[in-house]
């Protein structure tokens, strides 16, 4: 600043002196006036902020991004939900068998008048046992169940001699089970119970395992119609246990009265199951229903309290990933959102209905011949069209809450089995992207603070106090010159407020309120201009320009020197574009919304200009 003075006063000598050059010879030096009076301008940019759409709404922070230029929010809200397990122990009853030995006996040609004589021959004795799959298919409105594919069971068994039974316990050999044809098992069907030197004996709790086997209940494993599946499944496994005896020779003759059995419980302590397939009805689990504050679960919400955003094309991807195989169906009750005031607005699909219910394509869900274990995750949108929900609806208002209610079920036409898994789970994404394009209605608000001015060059007296040719002050005063530049599409007004070097609130002396930099307390920054391309179909924005400018009078200049920052809140809305929006319906060119890009802003830039009038004194004896 000081330079610029001193340059002012170089340019008057060097003026003067071509002057003088210039005039007749008969001018009297002596009486030549050695002052002269001046105007020193002197204009220097203090402070600038440049906000981005993505600053006004948070971007970096909330999940904003750009995607071809155009903002957009993202973000995924999920839920998990476990398909009930199914126990199948709890449907198989525990059964009774009383295996008569004197009917399996007297075929012997040595078994005479209920005596046989002990040979050192294995007998077998096998006997018909069938297990009764209780309440496994017998509620066809619940569930049914086809067939499984087993990881473990345990079998316990129980052995006891009734009727007068004289063989004793050390004559048996082996006991076993044949599962039937129902089971597969690829070690083969046939299970060994007991066998000589392993624990057991009258009465005792004999348990197995058997692992890794199939069961099939079903009568004809390709029913004609999906109906048929439902008359097509059995509620009993049949059974052979064999006995294999030994009567030694140094038992001799020994009676068998005809009442004399075996007495043989089976039960079935749990089944461990890979996978099961049938019809199930899906658990509660398998829904939900819900109203949420929006703020309480995505904390960003309560910066827009004050917020109306019309979101023209916003758009929900549902992903529900699931083990479950066959088809399945979405059923939705309904999905509304909710204003301060609890007034709802419903999503509307076809028809107008707040409900819907979609059955996924062969194509997306899980076939029934897929490796166990696998996945597939399949997809329903939501978005602005009458089929998938017009949620835009939802946004037409400022949304306070959020309520839904759906349910998970399976489409027995498509498959009339599913199947299931031992971890069978449902997963839902919700992945919610609203593009930053909006109807008509706008209306936001944003705050910032322009920090690290400095204008202490507008201390004029102690500057031109340095300047030893000045004589007089005669008269110093300040221009405010603050430019706005806004190419985002919305009118802004704009309040500041001056902060000193602690962040206080600046007061004016003259008046004892906040001091103003500008003549009104608001500021209004016009909305860009739009043009209309017939040839492109497309509407082009041009930016606006507005400088304010603001005099300060020497009087306030120690008031406008303590500014070290200031605080700017915006009002943005659309108002100013409702002609647009009027032509753009009047003229059927299309709809017509507001699209926010990475690259759009408000630009301000503070400046400041600085106005001296001095009087210029060239006999100073500093300048001799």
């Amino acid at each position: 600043m000081k330079r610029t003075i001193y340059l002012l006063t170089t340019a008057c000598i060097i003026g003067l002196g071509w002057m003088m050059q210039s005039c007749e010879a008969d001018v009297d030096l002596n009486n030549v006036d050695t002052s002269i009076e001046v105007d020193a301008n002197i204009a220097t940019p203090v402070g600038s902020m440049h906000a981005t759409l993505g600053d006004f709404v948070g971007n970096g922070t909330w999940g904003i991004f750009a995607e071809g230029g155009l903002l957009a929010f993202k973000d995924t809200f999920s839920i998990e939900r476990k398909f009930h397990k199914l126990d199948l122990s709890q449907y198989i009853s525990d059964t009774t068998l009383k295996m008569n030995v004197y009917e399996k006996l007297e075929v012997l040609p040595y078994f005479v008048d209920g005596k046989i004589t002990g040979n050192d021959t294995q007998i077998p004795l096998t006997f018909p046992l069938t297990l009764k799959l209780d309440g496994i298919n017998d509620d066809e409105y619940y569930q049914r169940l086809d067939s499984a594919l087993i990881k473990n069971a345990s079998f316990v068994s129980n052995i006891t001699a009734v009727g007068g039974l004289p063989l004793k316990w050390e004559w048996i050999d082996k006991v076993t089970i044949d599962l039937g044809a129902a089971f597969h098992r690829p070690a083969g069907n046939v299970v060994t119970i007991y066998e000589k030197g392993l624990s057991g004996g009258y009465g005792k709790d004999m348990q197995i395992n058997v692992d890794e086997f199939s069961i099939c209940l079903m009568e004809n494993r390709k029913p004609a119609m999906p109906k048929d599946y439902w008359d097509n499944v059995v509620d009993s496994c049949e059974f052979k246990i064999t006995m294999y005896v030994t009567i030694p020779k140094s038992a001799g003759t020994i009676t068998v009265p005809s009442t004399a059995a075996f007495q043989y419980d089976l039960g079935v302590q749990f089944i461990d199951y890979h996978a099961v397939w049938g019809m199930f009805e899906p658990s509660s689990d398998m829904s939900d229903e819900n109203e949420i504050v929006i703020a309480d679960e995505w904390g960003p919400w309560k910066d827009f309290q004050s917020a109306k955003l019309p979101f023209a094309n916003p758009s929900v991807d549902l992903q529900i990933t699931t083990q479950i195989a066959g088809a399945l169906k979405l059923n939705g009750d309904y999905l509304y959102a909710k204003d301060e005031n609890d007034v709802a607005v419903y999503a509307e699909f076809e028809g107008g209905y707040p409900g819907f219910e979609y059955t996924f394509s062969k194509y997306e869900y899980l076939p029934l011949d897929s490796e166990i274990g696998a996945s597939k995750t399949m997809h329903r949108l939501f978005d602005k069209t009458q089929e998938h929900g017009r949620i835009d609806k939802l946004f037409a208002i400022h949304p306070e809450k959020l309520g839904y209610k759906f349910s998970i079920d399976f489409d027995e036409v498509a498959t009339p089995q599913i199947r299931i898994t031992d971890n069978t789970s449902i997963h839902v994404d919700a992945v919610c992207t609203l593009p930053f394009e909006f109807n008509e209605g706008v209306v936001f608000d944003y705050s910032d603070t322009i920090k690290g001015i400095d204008l202490s060059m507008l201390n004029l007296d102690t500057l031109l106090a340095d300047v030893d040719i000045i004589d007089t002050l005669e008269k110093a005063e300040a221009t405010l010159a603050l430019t706005f530049t806004n190419d985002i599409p919305f009118q802004i007004k704009g309040v500041f407020t001056c902060l000193d070097a602690e962040n206080n609130v600046i007061i004016d002396p003259k008046t004892e309120k906040p001091f103003l930099i500008t003549e009104n307390d608001t500021v209004l920054i016009p909305s860009p201009k739009y043009t209309y391309s017939a040839g492109t179909s497309t509407w082009t924005p041009e930016a606006v320009k507005l400088t304010e400018m603001i005099h300060v009078d020497r009087e306030d200049l120690p008031t406008l020197r303590a500014i070290k920052s200031i605080a700017f809140y915006a009002l943005l809305d659309d108002k100013s574009l409702s002609d647009v929006f009027e032509q753009a319906a009047d003229e059927k060119v299309g709809d017509f919304t507001t699209k926010l890009t990475e690259g759009e802003g408000l630009r301000i830039k503070i400046a400041v200009g600085a106005n001296a009038e001095a009087i210029l004194n060239f006999d100073s004896s500093d300048n001799q």
